[in-house]
């Protein structure tokens, strides 16, 4: 995103208008079958359109239905500036720029087309291929996972992105050995004139009027830059940020840093195969990489076995911890000083060094870390261990890049506001001057659905609570026959519902976790009385219309468990600064989170169905009516009964 000049245009400016195009006698509703006009997609349209020619800044809350993203794409077009466009899902981003954008281009009579980037980690590289299939020792399986890999990249792709390659697993290690890894294109001084992929996808991006990126590469770019280390991606004209709600927290994730044990482990096993590729009388090496690897288990043993999240305030006082966590950096530079005077022996040699460099930074900066702003914990569980440093507050950063890039900014979702109020997302991300607008679902939540809140649960630390739900909701779900989302705010409550519904549900349970989100989705739709039992994955998202989805239950409030390391950290940091955590962090994350569950029920015009809130602090709590008044203007109804005479109205 390097700044420069801001009002050279990428291509022809049309002539068309925001009327011209998605009026009633436009250009969508003669070329597009099923295209119908929607007052206030083109008030939001207008609304874009002005803000990218005063190239300010536009918080816009869009309920679902809206069409809001030919609202933004549409205005973008027309003016013939660059654009980047950040989503938080590979849904939404392969939607644009396999469906909407195409189609959009065409009927506009604009030339060229949208180009998808994706971080680096996403492309094959040739050379480190290469590598991996002449100097490695490999299983058979391994061997059979290169050949495809080879195959694929001779003969079948032009991009390199291995989203092409569903035979080889996303996580699986040998992609890890054979992707554009940031540190070995550096070593390896890549370009395109080598064959290599990601320089190419790179610079198309350079020379596409619209760009479509998600949040992850976004804030890796914004933290390049922030610390002054250049940019990943290309100047634009106009910042548009989809599914907006995610983006701080995203953002929170670039400008700290976390380090895994399966990061250190990785990080000895190419020390490992480098050393003998290029350095094979340098046994030492090795040696070294095999003792570091020891200091990484004693300091995993340090933390025991069962799952924990720890604060640097409990581990400071951890005689144990402290002293294997000091003897772990003190191996890492003794490791590291040694790679470095092999680094000019080869490209996998320098590339190592850079990554060994990297992490004792990281783990010197974790362990003497003091801003109020930045908090140090761990998360371990069963012998593996995740080192965490995290930005209580992004404001500051993202606010100064924002106005060093310039540019129009736009920033929506179908949850941004409580109570139609944008303060608690724009203090998040520096955002204080920006312009709000909010356009409210075209849906009839009046007569498409209810929300039905049973009377006379208990609370939801009594044990028998995920129980008593389940009785309660036993009848909506056989008069439904299935067709159900069960959303739940925590693995444990999930696994007791299924533990329940098993051995009484008579058609098929789907459980998060046992099969991939897409898969869940797909027999979902397809299988005879479902129910699927989510926890924070589907509560976004996820989009199921017409008959279905008939039911959505959710067990209780959405709040941030309270022994979250960073939840610890952000309540103390307001009540510092005299504000109170519950009011100013909690609620508006719980209410947030409450607005994308319930949007789960009602995704078209024809739905119908019943919102089931279990949580009895909904109605007994002073900060229940905050919540219910920011969800959609559904009936509220008490009894089963009520909830039942919707349901047998939609019964097929």
């Amino acid at each position: 995103m390097a700044s420069g000049k801001k009002n050279k245009k990428t291509t022809q400016v049309s002539d068309l208008t925001i009327e011209a195009v998605m009026g009633a006698d436009g250009v969508l509703s003669e070329q597009v079958e099923g295209y119908a006009p929607r007052e206030a997609q083109i008030e939001m349209a207008n609304e874009v359109a002005e803000l990218i020619e005063q190239q300010e800044t536009l918080l816009a809350e869009a309920g679902t239905g809206t069409g809001k993203t030919f609202a933004y794409l549409v205005p973008a077009l027309l003016s013939g500036k660059k654009v980047i466009v950040s989503t938080a899902t590979k849904t939404l981003q392969e939607q644009l720029v396999q469906k909407d954008l195409p189609m959009l281009y065409k009927v506009c009579g604009i030339k060229g087309k949208p180009q998808l980037l994706k971080g680096r980690d996403n492309y094959i590289c040739p050379q480190r291929l290469e590598i991996t299939e002449t100097v490695e020792q490999h299983s058979k399986e391994d061997w059979k996972k290169l050949e495809l890999i080879r195959d694929w990249v001779e003969e079948k792709t032009l991009s390199g992105d291995r989203a092409e390659l569903s035979e080889i697993p996303e996580a699986d290690p040998i992609w890890r050995k054979t992707c554009a890894r940031l540190e070995f294109c550096q070593a390896a001084d890549c370009s395109s004139d080598l064959g290599c992929f990601y320089p190419e996808q790179k610079q198309k991006a350079q020379e596409t009027q619209v760009l479509v990126v998600n949040h992850h590469l976004f804030c890796a770019d914004l933290a390049l830059r922030e610390q002054g280390f250049g940019e990943l991606l290309p100047e634009a004209e106009i910042y548009i940020f989809d599914e907006a709600h995610q983006l701080p927290d995203i953002a929170a994730q670039f400008l700290g840093f976390s380090i895994s044990r399966s990061q250190l482990d990785e990080l000895i096993r190419d020390i490992v195969s480098a050393q003998k590729a290029e350095a094979p009388e340098s046994q030492t090496i090795s040696d070294q990489a095999h003792l570091f690897g020891e200091q990484v288990k004693l300091l995993s043993e340090t933390l025991g076995k069962w799952e924990k999240r720890w604060t640097w305030e409990q581990l400071e006082t951890q005689a144990a911890f402290q002293q294997q966590l000091k003897r772990l950096i003190q191996s890492l530079t003794q490791l590291t000083d040694n790679l470095k005077k092999l680094s000019e022996r080869g490209k996998q040699i320098a590339s190592v060094h850079k990554r060994a460099k990297e992490f004792l930074e990281q783990l010197n900066d974790w362990r003497t870390e003091a801003s109020e702003n930045k908090i140090r914990w761990v998360e371990s569980s069963m012998g593996r261990f995740r080192l965490f440093l995290t930005p209580l507050n992004v404001s500051g950063p993202f606010s100064r890049q924002r106005e060093a890039i310039g540019g129009a900014w736009l920033f929506t979702s179908a949850t941004l506001s409580v109570r139609n109020n944008f303060d608690y997302f724009a203090k998040r991300l520096g955002l204080n001057d920006a312009k709000t607008a909010n356009w409210l679902s075209p849906f009839d939540y009046r007569t498409q659905g209810v929300i039905y809140h049973p009377i006379g649960l208990p609370e939801p630390k009594d044990p028998r609570y995920i129980k008593i739900c389940l009785r309660a909701a036993w009848p909506l779900l056989k008069a439904s026959d299935g067709r159900a989302f069960l959303l739940f705010t925590s693995h444990r409550a999930l696994q007791e519902a299924r533990e329940i519904l098993k051995e009484h549900w008579h058609g098929t349970l789907l459980v998060q976790g046992e099969q991939p989100k897409s898969t869940l989705l797909q027999r979902f739709r397809e299988v005879d009385a479902p129910i699927l039992l989510g926890t924070s994955s589907f509560w976004e998202g996820v989009d199921v219309k017409g008959e279905a989805l008939k039911l959505v239950v959710i067990d209780r409030i959405p709040f941030a468990p309270p022994d979250d390391p960073i939840v610890q950290a952000r309540e103390e940091f307001l009540k510092e600064k005299g504000l109170n955590a519950f009011v100013h962090f909690q609620l508006p994350e719980a209410v947030i989170a409450m607005k994308q569950g319930a949007g789960r029920l009602i995704r078209d015009v024809n739905d119908r169905g019943v919102l089931m809130l279990c949580d009895p602090r909904l109605s007994s709590k002073g900060y229940g009516k905050t919540i219910g008044d920011s969800l959609p203007p559904f009936s509220w109804v008490y009894s089963p009964q009520d909830a039942l005479k919707l349901l047998d109205n939609t019964a097929d």
